[in-house]
Order: structure tokens, then C-alpha cells, then sequence
């Protein structure tokens, strides 16, 4: 299986689990009656700083996966995979989740750079998709 595919399904498993930190916080905060409801009424309690982070974190994700999901997409289906393609999609997984961690850590520098280079991966992707 191509290197890009492999990337892409690891970003959706992670993906798919990027909302547990923000969840225990939660479960912390609230209690398991509260993360259990339809969530009708506000919480009395404020969610820690580390979970509101966890939040930002998973909806940074959840803004930034889709278009990371169709360069890869797009490549495959045109038969577009190189060694450079390989490449930029290990450096968007290992930046991306190096982002999370750093966001939920409070470590802005490195949140930063994690953003930064997976924005930049993923738009050269985009570059070589169009460039073919």
C-alpha cells in the first residue's frame, strides 16, 4: 500500500479519536451524568484551561483533515504518488499530530510550527497535484 494511503488512514484514525482529550477533560469538569445528556443545560463549571485547549485542538482538526483527505485522494485516483508525495504526507501526519499534543500542552511555539508545516505540506500536495 503507497506510503500517501497509509498516512491518510492513520489521520482518520487519529481523527476519529482527536475528541477524547476534550472529553475527559469534560468528564472531569461535569461529571458522567452531564457528558452522558443531550447537553440541554449549560455546565455550572468552567472546563479546565487544558481542555478548553483539547477543544481548539479537535476543531483545528476537524478544520484542517478534509482538505489533507482529497489531495491524497486526488493523487491516488490520478496516479499521482512520487516520492515527494510520500514525503509531504509523512511530514502533514507528523506535524498534525504534533500540533494536537502541543495545543493541548500549552506549548505555543511548537503548536505553531506543527500548524504551520502541515498547512505547508499540505498545500504542496495540492502544488504537485496540479502541476502533473
Amino acid at each position: 500500500m503507497p506510503t500517501e494511503y497509509l498516512c491518510l488512514a492513520f489521520m482518520t484514525v487519529f481523527f476519529l479519536y482527536a475528541f477524547l482529550p476534550a472529553s475527559y477533560a469534560k468528564l472531569q469538569a461535569y461529571g458522567l451524568p452531564w457528558l452522558a445528556s443531550n447537553r440541554d443545560k449549560k455546565p455550572s463549571q468552567e472546563l479546565s484551561v487544558w481542555g478548553r485547549r483539547a477543544e481548539r485542538a479537535h476543531e483545528n482538526l476537524k478544520d484542517n483533515f478534509p482538505a489533507f483527505a482529497v489531495a491524497i485522494l486526488l493523487l491516488g485516483v490520478t496516479n499521482g504518488f512520487s516520492h515527494l508525495t510520500a514525503i509531504f504526507s509523512g511530514v502533514y501526519v507528523v506535524c498534525r499530530v504534533l500540533h494536537m499534543f502541543a495545543y493541548v500542552a500549552g506549548y505555543r511555539a511548537l503548536r505553531t510550527a506543527g500548524y504551520s508545516l502541515g498547512l505547508i505540506s499540505n498545500t504542496i500536495l495540492f502544488i504537485l497535484f496540479f502541476i502533473r
